[in-house]
This record gives structure tokens, C-alpha cells and sequence, in this order.
């Protein structure tokens, strides 16, 4: 817990001065098709046809929204109705108990989506303290935008909780992060996969962090569940390859049995402009280059 508290600290002192201005999911090649704008206030929410299906009550912090229509996504807001987290949502009925055990993940925690039993994972973007305390304040939201942390939570009550680095720097101290591929239009990620190939996939923190130029520009749930709807990603062999380097053995079983979901998150406007140190030329030949040889 101290550990945790220090990272939290030490994470919000490199935030001071950065603003996060979007909250985007899904990649997608074509930006035409993916990278979906969020409602970041509980106002936009209910204005887009978002329902609130929990206030604080104990379990999660803040103010749950959920779109009827699809529960690939729970956006929280606080007190004040400005965005201050996020879940996703990975339903019973879509999970293989023969090949996957979530029980043992604690970033895993059960609760109602509506009426169907539900595995939530949960992210912060705020200081945990001031969601179910009145919130933000209108000058926070202004200097802050989206959040200024990430941090997620792993228990059965916000009380268990773990900061994520939001710098590279950050990061490259922390000995369970491991730095991966960068990829155009993500970032570069960092998985808590060590490299090796007898890796425990369910070990693993399902939530990858995306850097872009040193500092986070978002991050990545990664389900090992084949989940349904268009607001998933679902990587093949070919992607992990260009995401992962030297994937464990049971990724690359789980993907082919039975599969993996992921989703992209985005804390700027354009992410679908983010671009990748390169060892080649900086034209169109070099990016086909630098995807090939990942």
C-alpha cells in the first residue's frame, strides 16, 4: 500500500501541466471507424441516452453511466458530473471456464450490467478522493480535462487501489512494467508481460499503458474472452506480433482459443496521428518498413 501511495504521488507531481482533452475508444486503421468520442460529462451522457445504473455506492466510486445498447463500456462521473473513470464491462455468458480462470484477477470484480452477472474493470482518471466529495471543481476540469491519473482499481472496494505510471520514465523504474512496440496511431505500449515464454497469462494485469512522446497519451484493456460488438478489438497472431515482443506461449494459445478482446483508450484529440520513433525514414516507405519488421 505505501508503495502504491508513493507511485500515486510521484505520478501526479509529473501530471502537473498536462491536460488530457478527449476520452476516445477503439482503434481502428481507418479513423473513419473507430476512435469514438466519450461523453465526458454526466449531462452529455444522459443527452446521448446513457443511463445511470449506480452512485456510489460502496463497491465503485462515483456516478455509473451505462449505454443500454451496448455494455462494452461503464463511463463514471463525479459529484459535479465531470468524467472521472471508466469500466469495462466482460459479461458471464461470454466467458470459456474451461480455458480461462478470472477469479484470481483482482482487477476482475463482479457486479450487475442491467440484469446480466458481469465481470468490471475499473479505472480512475481523478484524485479517488473528491469523486463521491462534490467532485471536481469547474477550474479543475478546465486545467485538468479528462483526469490527470490513472489509476485501477483491485479489490472489492476503492480502498484497493493501484497506481499506473503516466510517464515512460515512470514506468522504466517500476520493475513489473516492460516496455513493448510501439505501434501508429496507439502509442508505445507497456504490458506486465516479462519477455518470457512460460508466463502465467492470468498473472498478468490486463491493462496495458500507451506512451506517446514520454508521457501516457492513454492505455488498453486486454480481456482473455472472445466478447462480442464493434467497439472491441480482436488481435490475430499478426497483431500481437506487432504489439508484444516475445509473446508468452499462452497468449499466443489464447488468442487462437478462445480469443482476446481488447479495447484502446485515448486521452487527445487525434490519436490516430500518433506516430513511432523510427529506424527508417520518416515517409510512408519507412512506416511499411517499421511494421514489417514488427
Amino acid at each position: 500500500m505505501l508503495r502504491g501511495l508513493s507511485l500515486l504521488c510521484l505520478s501526479v507531481a509529473l501530471s502537473a501541466g498536462l491536460n488530457w482533452p478527449a476520452l476516445k475508444t477503439t482503434f481502428s486503421i481507418n479513423p473513419f471507424t473507430g476512435f469514438y468520442s466519450q461523453p465526458r460529462t454526466a449531462a452529455e451522457a444522459e443527452a446521448a441516452g446513457w443511463e445511470l445504473i449506480a452512485s456510489c455506492d460502496g463497491k465503485f466510486l462515483g456516478h455509473r453511466y451505462a449505454n443500454p445498447a451496448d455494455f462494452a463500456l461503464v463511463l463514471i462521473y463525479d459529484d459535479a458530473g465531470y468524467i472521472a473513470g471508466s469500466q469495462s464491462v466482460i459479461p458471464l455468458q461470454y466467458i470459456d471456464y474451461s480455458l480461462v480462470d478470472l477469479t484470481g484477477q483482482p482487477a476482475y470484480q463482479l457486479d450487475m450490467w442491467y440484469d446480466q452477472e458481469a465481470y468490471f474493470a475499473t479505472v480512475y482518471f481523478v484524485d479517488p478522493a473528491v469523486i463521491c466529495n462534490g467532485g471536481r471543481s469547474a477550474e479543475e476540469w478546465e486545467s485538468q480535462g479528462t483526469g490527470d491519473r490513472l489509476i485501477v482499481q483491485v479489490g472489492e472496494t476503492p480502498d484497493s487501489l493501484l497506481s499506473i505510471p503516466i510517464t515512460r520514465e515512470e514506468a522504466d523504474m517500476d520493475p513489473v512494467w516492460y516496455d513493448h512496440y510501439c505501434f501508429i496511431g496507439m502509442g508505445d505500449h507497456y504490458l506486465q508481460f516479462n519477455y518470457q515464454p512460460d508466463q502465467d497469462c492470468m498473472s498478468v494485469l490486463p491493462l496495458q499503458i500507451l506512451f506517446s512522446e514520454g508521457v501516457i497519451n492513454g492505455f488498453v484493456w486486454q480481456h482473455t474472452v472472445q466478447i462480442p460488438g464493434d467497439r472491441w478489438e480482436h488481435p490475430d497472431n499478426m497483431a500481437i506480433g506487432a504489439i508484444i515482443d516475445r509473446p508468452a506461449t499462452c497468449i499466443l494459445d489464447l488468442v487462437a482459443n478462445p480469443g482476446i478482446s481488447t479495447m484502446h483508450h485515448y486521452f487527445y484529440d487525434y490519436p490516430w496521428l500518433t506516430l513511432c520513433p523510427l529506424k527508417y525514414q520518416r515517409n510512408l516507405g519507412g512506416y511499411r518498413k517499421l511494421m514489417k519488421n514488427n
